[in-house]
């Protein structure tokens, strides 16, 4: 270890020694090369799950963050109400890990995106705000960025050696 790295304020030695750095910001390929296979032309959404909470550090996580994105893809979107009743799924103990952990670090990454739609009760003045939850478009996105910024650089990397 250098001496800057000692200094460092982000440096963590437990990360360092895991095969994967589970943070609520990070995704990371594990080194399975029967599932992660580099030749795999499309990955099925399950497995892209797996790079968020895999299922060796956080099998908890990973199942019910499965099981809500089921949902959500047979569903297209799912209002507070129905999220609040995620116990009824068969997962009693699930919702406040999903709406805690999961939730949160699939909207950072932009797997997910809430909407919030405004409402008025039947009793007048009764009102307040439904949130609705959808898949969003911007983790896409943000994949094909980094694929095609890669492809520039090695293309430059691969023109300084011809």
């Amino acid at each position: 270890m250098s001496e800057n790295d000692e200094e460092h304020p982000f440096v963590d030695e437990e990360a360092r020694k895991s095969t994967t750095i589970v943070t609520k910001n990070s995704i990371a390929i594990p080194r399975d090369s029967q599932k992660y296979r580099k030749s795999d032309r499309a990955w099925n959404w399950e497995k892209i799950v797996d790079l968020f909470f895999p299922q060796e550090q956080s099998p908890k996580r990973n199942k019910y963050a499965k099981i809500f994105l089921r949902e959500l893809k047979d569903e297209g979107e799912i209002d507070s109400e129905k999220l609040n009743n995620f116990g009824e799924w068969g997962h009693e103990k699930g919702l406040s890990n999903l709406k805690n952990n999961i939730l949160p670090k699939l909207r950072r990454i932009g797997v997910i995106q809430y909407e919030y739609l405004e409402y008025r009760g039947q009793r007048e003045g009764k009102q307040g705000r439904r949130k609705v939850v959808k898949p969003a478009r911007s983790f896409t996105s943000i994949l094909d960025s980094m694929a095609n910024g890669w492809a520039a650089f090695e293309s430059a990397a691969y023109q300084q050696d011809e």
